[in-house]
């Protein structure tokens, strides 16, 4: 790995290179997303514990199941429907299906990541995080992917199973839900 230092190396050359026996290169890859994937589960389940717990449990399967990563999509958006599927199936097996919070991703994680997105560059924090309360959860998720994840509609269609138009049509009605959501709660621009 000595030719990439100084350059961002993408998640899936990581990959390969750890299918090919390079251990560092996981954990590299472990570092990369880590924080976003942590901020993203912690989103969906509201338990710091159960998000440490799924966060690594992602990992793992990713890591165990090699044979079903076929480079359809990039290897966050993989990442990202695996993290996906496992919060669902611990909110289902607890009986009760949690909103996105985005206190956390805001302030960042409790062990000092960072996370992006229009939230933390708008002055209006408070504002935009109470109003995203209470859009529903398929408008939280989508914005949450888009905005916090940076990914594309491609990807963000990929982790949430819809076609890149559901999603462009998706966020539209979101960001509107949440434009609304802002001027109920008072805002002013």
């Amino acid at each position: 790995m000595e030719a990439d230092i100084g350059r961002a190396v993408p998640g899936e050359v990581l990959y390969r290179r750890f299918l090919a026996g390079d251990r560092e290169s996981f954990e590299s890859l472990v570092e990369m997303y880590e924080d976003g994937l942590y901020a993203f589960i912690y989103g969906m389940v509201h338990d710091h514990h159960e998000a440490r717990h799924l966060t690594i449990e992602a990992f793992a399967e990713l890591a165990l199941g090699s044979a079903k990563y076929a480079e359809r999509s990039s290897l966050k958006t993989y990442l990202y429907g695996i993290a996906k599927n496992l919060s669902r199936r611990y909110l289902k097996k607890r009986g009760k299906e949690k909103h996105i919070s985005f206190e956390e991703i805001v302030e960042g994680p409790e062990d000092g990541g960072t996370s992006g997105g229009f939230v933390e560059q708008s002055d209006n924090k408070e504002w935009v995080n109470n109003a995203m309360q209470c859009l529903k959860g398929d408008y939280r998720t989508v914005l949450a992917l888009l905005y916090y994840e940076d990914m594309s509609y491609r990807d963000a269609g990929k982790v949430m199973r819809k076609s890149e138009g559901q999603i462009k049509l998706l966020a539209q009605r979101a960001r509107g839900a949440l434009k609304k959501e802002l001027i109920n709660n008072g805002y002013t621009q």
